[in-house]
C-alpha cells in the first residue's frame, strides 16, 4: 500500500482490489503502526500496558484471513505489569489471545520496559514476538525509544524501530527524532520519521511540526502541518490541521478540526474535511460523539459518525462499546435522492478488567451489519491462525 500511496502529493487516496480469478483465494492485509516516543514527565502505568493492549491490537492484522471455512471467535488480549517506582522502572507483558471455543491462539506477545538511566534520560523498549507455524516464536519487531531533557520545558528523543524475518535478518525500518518544547503559553513539538526505501537505506519520509497555544478558560488551539519528502528528498505541504478545543463548564468539551490538503490542480491547500468532536461525561459514564463532513455534490456532506460510550465499574473494570456509522454502499434511489441518512455499520465491544494480581485483560468484539441489518460477528479462519506468521 505504501508503494501505491507513501509518495504522492495528495491527501486522500481511494485503492480498490479487484480478484479476477474463481475459486478458493486468500489475501493478506499488513498495516504497519509507528510508535511515536513519549514526553510525559511522569509514568502512567495503566495509561501504558492499555495502550500496548490497544497497539497489539493492530498488530493482529498480519494474521492471513480465509474467505472460507471461518469460524467465529474472540480476541483477549491479557497483559501484566511490575514495577518499581522508586527507581522509575516498568515493564509489562501483553499477549493477543483468540479463543474459539475449543482453543486458545496466541498470535502476538508484546514485552514493554521502560528504564531510568538517570536524572535526564529514560528508555523504552518493546519487544513484539510473531508465532512460527510449529508454535514458537520469534522476535518479530523491536523498538527503542530514549528520550532526554536537553534543557527546561523541552525534551528530544529518538526511536528506531528494527524487524527481524524469519531466516534471522534484521534491519532497521524506520528512524524518528521528536523534539518537544513546553511552555505556559502552550507547547511545539517538530517530528521528523525516516523510512527504508527500496535500495535498504533510510531515507527522509515526511516532517511533522504542531504547535498548541493555551487560552482563557481551558480552550486551547492546535496547528498541525504534515510535510512529505518526494524522491529528491524535497518537502512539500501534505495536510494542514487546525483545531479548538473549548471547555462548556466542567463536563463537556468540543473539539473542532479543519483538515486542508493540497489540491492538486492549482497546488494549494482546501479544506477537504471538518469534524466536530463532542466529549460529556455524567458520573462513570463518558460519551464521545465525533461527526466528519466533506466536500460533496450538494455541499458539506456529513459522511460519517462514531460514538463512544464508556463506563466505569466501582472495581476498575470498564466497558466500551464503538458504533461507526457511515454512507450505505447500495442505494436504491437515484439522482438527487441518493443522499441517504447515515446508517450503523460497524460496532466494537471492548471489556477491560483489571485483576488483583496484576493482569489486564482486555477483551475485544467486532461486529458487522450484515444484509439484514442485524449485527453480525466479524469471522476469521481457526485453520490459519493455527499455521502461525
Amino acid at each position: 500500500m505504501d508503494n501505491l500511496i507513501g509518495k504522492q502529493p495528495y491527501g486522500r487516496h481511494d485503492i480498490r482490489l479487484i480478484v479476477q480469478s474463481r475459486g478458493l483465494s486468500v489475501y493478506s492485509f499488513s498495516f504497519g503502526a509507528c510508535e511515536m516516543p513519549s514526553t510525559r514527565d511522569k509514568l502512567q502505568i495503566r495509561e501504558e500496558i492499555i495502550m500496548n493492549l490497544r497497539t497489539i491490537t493492530l498488530a493482529v492484522s498480519v494474521t492471513t484471513l480465509v474467505a472460507t471455512a471461518s469460524s467465529f471467535g474472540q480476541v483477549i488480549i491479557r497483559g501484566t505489569q511490575s514495577s518499581d517506582q522508586s527507581a522509575g522502572n516498568t515493564a509489562s507483558i501483553s499477549a493477543v489471545t483468540i479463543n474459539t471455543g475449543d482453543r486458545d491462539i496466541v498470535p502476538l506477545i508484546k514485552e514493554t520496559k521502560d528504564t531510568k538511566v538517570d536524572a535526564t534520560t529514560q528508555r523504552s523498549e518493546s519487544v513484539t514476538k510473531a508465532r512460527l507455524s510449529d508454535g514458537s516464536y520469534f522476535d518479530w519487531q523491536r523498538s527503542t525509544t530514549v528520550t532526554k531533557d536537553a534543557s527546561p520545558g523541552q525534551s528530544v528523543s529518538a526511536t528506531d524501530v528494527v524487524e527481524k524475518d524469519r531466516q534471522g535478518q534484521t534491519r532497521v525500518s524506520q528512524h524518528s527524532d521528536v523534539t518537544v518544547s513546553k511552555s505556559p503559553s502552550g507547547e511545539t513539538d517538530h517530528t521528523k520519521v525516516y523510512k527504508r526505501d527500496s535500495s535498504g537505506q533510510l531515507v527522509l519520509d515526511r516532517v511533522v511540526d504542531a504547535s498548541t497555544t493555551k487560552g482563557s478558560g481551558g480552550t486551547a488551539s492546535t496547528t498541525s502541518i504534515e510535510k512529505t519528502a518526494d524522491f529528491n528528498g524535497n518537502l512539500s505541504v501534505l495536510k494542514q490541521v487546525d483545531a479548538v478545543a473549548v471547555n462548556h463548564g466542567p463536563n463537556e468539551q468540543v473539539i473542532t478540526a479543519e483538515t486542508k490538503t493540497v489540491d492538486h490542480l492549482d497546488g494549494k491547500l482546501a479544506v477537504t474535511a471538518q469534524e466536530t468532536t463532542s466529549i460529556t461525561s455524567q458520573g462513570n459514564t463518558t460519551r464521545t460523539d465525533s461527526v466528519v463532513h466533506t466536500p460533496g455534490r450538494y455541499g458539506w456532506e456529513e459522511t460519517s459518525r462514531t460514538t463512544t460510550t464508556e463506563t466505569k465499574a466501582p472495581d476498575g473494570s470498564v466497558s466500551r462499546e464503538t458504533i461507526m456509522n457511515g454512507r450505505s454502499t447500495f442505494s436504491t434511489k437515484t439522482g438527487n435522492a441518493m443522499l441517504e441518512p447515515l446508517v450503523p455499520q460497524t460496532k466494537i465491544v471492548e471489556h477491560e478488567v483489571h485483576k488483583p494480581d496484576g493482569t489486564t485483560v482486555l477483551q475485544r468484539d467486532v461486529f458487522q451489519r450484515d444484509v439484514n441489518g442485524n449485527w453480525a460477528p466479524e469471522s476469521f479462519s481457526t485453520k490459519q491462525a493455527d499455521k502461525g506468521y
